[in-house]
């Protein structure tokens, strides 16, 4: 998960939730827990299905992008190469071209940051909606007044008894919501 995205989910997993004996307690009196998303990140199957969905899909960009730079490194040099054998209007006509095709490159290039944000929405926004929402139902069972995310925030210690990230893994293997 990128850090806005832990952060995000960290700011989501702000939640109420069950009192455990011996709890650190919030302002209301309610005992605080963690979830460590980073964990959820690594053992959770569909977790890592979708980044590696969303890995591929950017290195798949990123071979367009290669791909369609060669094809106009090679259009260049041939506009070059050829420049002194072709009349005027076939190279007017190659270097038409090459403006087209530069100029569809560079819409490719403009539209790239979208269609990786919108592939990563996809991919990746349902695996945290889904965290939030077993979040939510635990820490509302248990009656907790905050639940925190140990990957995305510094924790100096951390009592295990406070950690929920084994109840959402099983929640999620069972697929809960």
């Amino acid at each position: 998960m990128r850090k806005t995205d832990l952060m995000r989910l960290a700011v989501l997993l702000l939640v109420l939730g069950s009192a455990l004996p011996g709890a650190v307690f919030a302002a209301d009196g309610k005992p605080l827990a963690v979830v460590d998303s980073q964990r959820i990140a690594d053992e959770y199957e569909a977790a890592r299905d979708a980044q590696e969905q969303y890995q591929k899909f950017l290195h798949d960009l990123e071979l367009e992008v290669g791909e369609r730079e060669k094809a106009l490194t090679a259009m260049a040099e041939e506009i070059e190469s050829q420049k002194m054998l072709l009349g005027e209007d076939a190279l007017a006509t190659k270097v038409q071209a090459f403006e087209q095709k530069k100029a569809e490159y560079f819409q490719f290039r403009d539209g790239i940051d979208e269609r990786a944000q919108a592939e990563y929405k996809a991919k990746i926004s349902p695996i945290l909606d889904q965290v939030t929402t077993i979040v939510e139902r635990i820490g509302k069972e248990k009656h907790y007044g905050m639940v925190v995310d140990s990957a995305a925030l510094a924790v100096l210690y951390l009592d295990p008894d406070f950690d929920l990230t084994n109840e959402v893994l099983a929640a999620l293997a069972r697929g809960d919501d």
